[in-house]
């Protein structure tokens, strides 16, 4: 049970984050070309264009890791594959919206960098899934693992404002 409040409350920093911390028509830009923005933001040589650069690259990856762990956990029979298709399709979909709304930039090395993520929380499931390899354990090691991030997510959805 404490495995999926956690993730109800993971989802809902997402959507908070991703499609509700911006007033809907405020930005609405597009790239459809692979890496463009990641080149850009290594060929700058500007302070504040590096912190921005930096917080929208690790925190693409950082904010879909528990996405990939999550779903690893709802499907551990399945193959890696399916769920790092779910992962880029829920990712592509974030960003459709974000365009459609205009609630922020529907960027393709977004949905890249998402996948890195997702594939990290995939591999780190694995990883646990080897360790404590009977099924039990890893159920227990999730909810732990869960509950330890609950006050992290907690803060993030109530506490911090997320206005971009």
């Amino acid at each position: 049970m404490a495995i999926f409040a956690v993730f109800a409350l993971y989802v809902a920093f997402l959507l908070r984050l991703l499609l509700f911390s911006r007033a809907p028509g405020s930005e609405r830009s597009i790239n459809l070309i692979p890496f463009a923005s990641i080149a850009e933001y290594l060929s700058s040589h500007s302070s504040g264009i590096g912190r921005v650069a930096f917080a929208n690259v690790v925190g693409n990856i950082l904010i879909f890791i528990p996405l990939g762990a999550y779903l690893s956990w709802l499907r551990h029979r399945a193959a890696a594959w399916p769920t790092v298709l779910t992962v880029a399709a829920v990712s592509v979909a974030v960003e459709i919206i974000q365009g459609v709304f205009a609630v922020g930039a529907s960027d393709i090395d977004d949905v890249i960098l998402n996948c890195v993520g997702g594939i990290i929380g995939i591999f780190t499931f694995r990883l646990l899934s080897v360790m404590l390899r009977e099924q039990s354990l890893v159920r227990t090691g999730m909810a732990v693992l869960s509950l330890l991030s609950l006050p992290v997510w907690c803060y993030f959805l109530f506490v911090v404002r997320l206005h971009m």
